[in-house]
């Protein structure tokens, strides 16, 4: 297995000091295959995509025209749910009545990560954390961050609107990210609007969250998932349970350990069960979750196209507004619904469907490398000389739209991007093809609406 002081002493590296041996210097080695937040799925800390090494510079020649953010929320706690299961899990550890052994000896000495429930659900911070992977200063450093790229849009003594929604943790990422944006300026209500967008099915297709209103929308093609060879998960149960018999450790318990691994990351900065496992069984893992992704929030699901469009088609509509005083748009929703967007969108997508039975090498549809915890996703209007154009920045790294990238630092004329958009989505219409009720909202207004509609949906943790 991997020593804790491997994980810690080498940046969360699946690797020993081998990887360096062979090398002149360290910035030689390619470490970043060995990340271990490569392999948890989203629910370790933020990632940084690897790029194609395109500068996110602004292009020479070229200025900024208009900026949109469409981010998750910050590292968290586990979910309610999820928090079930760790204590289900932990119970059974604390009911043993035997000294732990082997791989698990850790645990004679362990305390459970989440020391108040109420933190279930909840982004973390310096105040309910110990690591260096509080969500809220993430959150902070990333508005700070765009601040520094993209403040030439900002007008200052204006009211900047930002757009969450009506989750805890969304709505508090987006405030820790006006606060790092505005700095000493931030006064709500002043120079700040904060529009909180009901998750509810009844704003149909007025939201950041527009899977709620698609009836139709049953994640049917979640099933091929399941197809996938878990029997790793025996093994590993095995090999954990044979020094410590009479533990009950079921492969249910084996997978949802990973997930521990991965929040406790979140919440401490390191975490001893991710000891527990081998490379081969994290690559395992990883492309496990992203099957099950892949067939229900992804391309795999024949309705997330359908509803990735209504963002999509918002986000367009606002690219061709050059009269709108407000050139910054930015929203905070779930790594499910940026994750239906890229659908809509199509810069990710595999060319053929995920396969079940074996895991390809590359591996084109990486879960953890599209919606990390703080996933976050620019469009960029950039006016260079007489001619707009478009840019996708995802996770930190240049995407460029696929034949549509001989514009200034990779990026897409703005007509051939009207036309990329319409190959994508012209055909669809969500209300229809989703079943949307009719007494619903069938057009999303908010970014328009704002300054004389209240947008203040009540926060909840979900």
């Amino acid at each position: 297995m991997v020593s804790v002081s491997k994980l810690l002493n080498n940046g969360l590296l699946l690797t020993g000091q081998s990887v360096f041996q062979d090398v002149a210097t360290p910035q030689q080695a390619s470490v970043q295959q060995y990340n271990i937040v490569n392999f948890l799925g989203g629910s370790a800390p933020y990632i940084q995509r690897n790029g194609y090494g395109i500068s996110t510079d602004i292009p020479a020649g070229c200025e900024i025209a208009q900026i949109q953010l469409y981010s998750r929320h910050g590292e968290r706690y586990p979910s309610k749910s999820n928090g079930k299961s760790l204590e289900a899990i932990y119970a059974k550890f604390e009911n043993y009545k035997g000294t732990f052994k082997g791989d698990l000896a850790f645990l004679n000495d362990y305390t459970y990560f989440v020391t108040d429930k109420n933190n279930y659900e909840k982004e973390t911070s310096p105040k309910n954390s110990e690591g260096t992977y509080a969500g809220t200063a993430n959150a902070l450093r990333h508005g700070a961050a765009f601040r520094a790229k993209y403040g030439s849009l900002y007008k200052e003594n204006s009211t900047l609107p930002v757009f969450s929604s009506n989750s805890g943790r969304c709505y508090q990422t987006s405030r820790y990210f006006a606060r790092g944006f505005l700095g000493d300026d931030f006064k709500e209500g002043k120079t700040v609007k904060f529009n909180i967008i009901s998750e509810d099915a009844d704003v149909g297709a007025n939201s950041l969250t527009p899977r709620s209103a698609c009836s139709k929308n049953k994640e049917s093609s979640s099933s091929t998932a399941k197809k996938y060879n878990t029997t790793y998960l025996n093994a590993i149960a095995e090999r954990l349970v044979k020094p410590n018999p009479g533990l009950n450790l079921t492969t249910s318990d084996v997978s949802n350990l990973f997930g521990w691994c991965a929040y406790e990351i979140n919440v401490r900065g390191s975490s001893p069960f991710c000891d527990l496992f081998t490379n081969e069984e994290f690559i395992k893992y990883s492309y496990g979750n992203d099957l099950s992704n892949y067939y229900s929030n992804g391309a795999g699901n024949n309705y997330t196209r359908i509803i990735g469009s209504v963002i999509l088609n918002s986000s367009l509509e606002l690219l061709k507004d050059t009269k709108n005083s407000n050139q910054v748009w930015l929203s905070f929703a779930h790594d499910t619904d940026l994750e239906i967007f890229h659908s809509a969108l199509g810069l990710l997508e595999p060319a053929e469907d995920l396969p079940t039975s074996y895991i390809p090498f590359p591996n084109p549809y990486v879960h953890s490398s599209i919606v990390p915890q703080s996933a976050r996703i620019y469009t960029e209007k950039l006016q260079c000389g007489n001619d707009a154009y478009v840019r996708y920045i995802i996770n930190d790294a240049v995407v460029p739209i696929p034949k549509c990238a001989t514009g200034p630092g990779f990026s897409c004329k703005f007509d051939d991007f009207e036309n990329f958009v319409k190959e994508r989505i012209g055909d669809v219409d969500f209300v229809k093809q989703c079943g949307v009720n009719s007494t619903y909202p069938s057009e999303l207004t908010f970014y328009w609406d704002y300054k004389n509609v209240t947008y203040n949906a009540p926060l909840g943790d979900f």
